[in-house]
């Protein structure tokens, strides 16, 4: 069964058939999303009774299968977790689905993306779960976020009307790591107010800086990795990995394409990017490859989880962000040459 929006998968989960399904396959173009996604499943599918393996890379699919058939001494059946497709090679990836279709197991999957997973894609909609966000229309997004922050404001016991709801949005964008961040400095800010109203947006929330923001991560993933001049502050920090981790989720997607496909006319994908800036940014994914953009992706979700558990200072972290995509990036150009 597919479900394409969050709505649909919260019904699933009110019924009494959800306990049934075992398989679940989480396609959601944003690895914060995604991860949010992982967790929501976790706590709905009574997780103690199962024992949890979790894989996120430097895997093989051999490991998966061993685990499911080698019991574990602490108990419980297990339940495994792959973090992201992308992790496995192609033909892993075709012969996991024939171990899906051939056998009953507890398992939770991950993508950026439905390409190279047709196969598994559709196996895991016959039996068992599949929450797709790949088509998901931005004013789709919008009204998810939304709900989103109604209910966290609601567990708050915080009031927010539509229009300070707006506010944040126009300052902060639709990216929603950015937005649980100032949704829950606004909570703490307000206090023991009951409401949080436009003036605390302008208090704390990022000053319009989004435009420019986005600007130089797109400077950064298609022009020259340079972090000069770049502010340490908090909001700008996290924002800007937010607009980074699009880029290179977007090099990705024109490289899969370019890699995976016969025709080099992929606009149809891209209607809202300008023909001569999507030749430009063509060139650019067909010399770095997907692998560019995968491990890129990787560690930057690995920087922004250390900025967020751990008490690191923001301009060492960008530092340690430029010094990793320099490397990949000579590195891959040292691997063609």
């Amino acid at each position: 069964m597919r479900y394409l929006n969050i709505h649909l998968l919260k019904k699933h989960f009110e019924s009494s058939s959800s306990t049934k399904i075992t398989t679940y396959l989480v396609v959601v173009p944003n690895v914060y999303e995604k991860e949010k996604i992982f967790s929501y499943i976790l706590k709905k599918i009574n997780t103690k009774k199962f024992n949890l393996s979790k894989f996120s890379k430097d895997f093989k699919l051999s490991d998966i299968i061993n685990t499911f058939q080698s019991p574990s001494l602490l108990g419980g059946e297990p339940l495994v977790l792959i973090d992201d497709l992308a992790n496995l090679a192609k033909q892993d990836i075709l012969n996991l689905n024939e171990f899906v279709k051939n056998n009953d197991v507890n398992l939770i999957i991950g993508s950026l993306s439905k390409t190279q997973i047709s196969a598994l894609y559709a196996t895991v909609d016959k039996k068992g779960i599949v929450f797709d966000l790949t088509t998901e229309k931005i004013w789709e997004k919008e009204k998810r976020l939304v709900n989103f922050l109604v209910e966290k404001c609601n567990r708050a016991k915080k009031n927010i009307s539509s229009i300070v709801i707006e506010a944040l949005l126009e300052k902060v964008g639709l990216d929603l790591a950015i937005l649980e961040q100032e949704i829950d400095k606004l909570i703490t800010y307000v206090g023991n107010k009951l409401s949080i109203e436009l003036a605390d947006i302008h208090s704390i929330c990022p000053i319009n800086i989004t435009d420019t923001v986005w600007q130089k991560a797109e400077e950064i993933v298609w022009g020259k990795i340079n972090f000069d001049s770049i502010s340490i502050d908090a909001s700008y920090f996290h924002l800007l990995l937010a607009a980074i981790r699009y880029q290179l989720q977007l090099g990705y997607k024109i490289a899969s394409l370019l890699e995976n496909k016969k025709t080099q006319d992929i606009s149809g994908y891209f209607p809202k990017i300008y023909p001569k800036a999507l030749e430009k940014k063509k060139e650019i994914a067909a010399f770095y490859k997907t692998t560019f953009y995968k491990q890129a992706i990787k560690d930057l979700f690995e920087i922004d989880l250390l900025s967020k558990t751990v008490s690191f200072d923001f301009s060492y972290l960008l530092d340690l962000l430029k010094t990793k995509l320099l490397y990949l990036s000579t590195y891959d150009i040292n691997s063609t040459t």
